[in-house]
């Protein structure tokens, strides 16, 4: 059998590789709070991922200003950092240890694509103990556009000197995953999303590149990681 030749791995973070979900949410309350905003937990977990320069129009309305978009992102940011180093329900997801090690021992590149800023990244990669296993960090937070359009994955593919194409994205969340997808990359999607309405429709429209999903990944194995590489 011929050997399959190795790409790489672009990690979400939160949700994919740690539970933060808690700190986020207590964190959006939080500051939404102080801008008169009830934020219920189903539109937290509608947004979960997005780009805060993209939500807060939304929420707040379209004719918020730049720069009190970044002031109010700014607290939120602070807040969960807070709500972080707290602990707040804050760890590794089943199987990432395990994985993070594998791709290393096997020399596999390994890079964090995430919507967040670089300070919560930084904080939550240095929390989690986890900084040595990759070959960068990259945030989408100065993108003029966050998930699900794909600059930040591209951005992450270029950095690490890897084809699109070669570069598995593990994702856990619509956005993230359409984002992907629409860059020409391959997805595992892990977490209760895999059960959601809303990713088979996603799917339906967007059949290729090929998107593997697993309750967690402590039931991802290597052979099925070849086989996205190979296709």
């Amino acid at each position: 059998m011929t050997a399959v030749t190795k790409g790489a791995i672009i990690w979400d973070l939160d949700g994919t590789i740690a539970s933060t979900e808690q700190a986020h949410f207590a964190a959006w309350q939080e500051i939404l709070a102080h801008e008169g905003l009830d934020y219920s937990y189903d539109r937290f977990l509608h947004d979960f991922g997005r780009n805060n320069g993209e939500l807060l129009p939304e929420l707040l309305g379209p004719d918020i200003s730049p720069a009190r978009i970044d002031e109010i992102s700014r607290r939120k940011e602070a807040a969960f950092r807070r709500y972080l180093h707290q602990g707040y329900g804050v760890r590794l997801l089943p199987g990432v240890l395990d994985w993070l090690k594998r791709f290393d021992e096997a020399d596999v590149k390994q890079a964090i694509g995430s919507s967040g800023p670089m300070a919560n990244i930084v904080a939550l990669v240095e929390k989690l103990e986890i900084g040595d296993y990759f070959h960068g960090l990259l945030t989408g937070i100065r993108l003029p556009r966050g998930k699900p359009h794909p600059a930040i994955f591209l951005n992450v593919a270029a950095a690490i000197e890897t084809d699109p194409a070669r570069c598995i994205v593990i994702e856990d969340s619509l956005h993230g995953v359409e984002a992907a997808l629409r860059g020409g990359m391959p997805v595992i999607v892990a977490g209760r999303i895999v059960e959601s309405p809303g990713l088979a429709d996603l799917l339906a429209r967007m059949p290729e590149p090929e998107c593997l999903t697993v309750d967690d990944l402590t039931q991802l194995t290597w052979p099925q990681i070849e086989r996205l590489w190979s296709v």
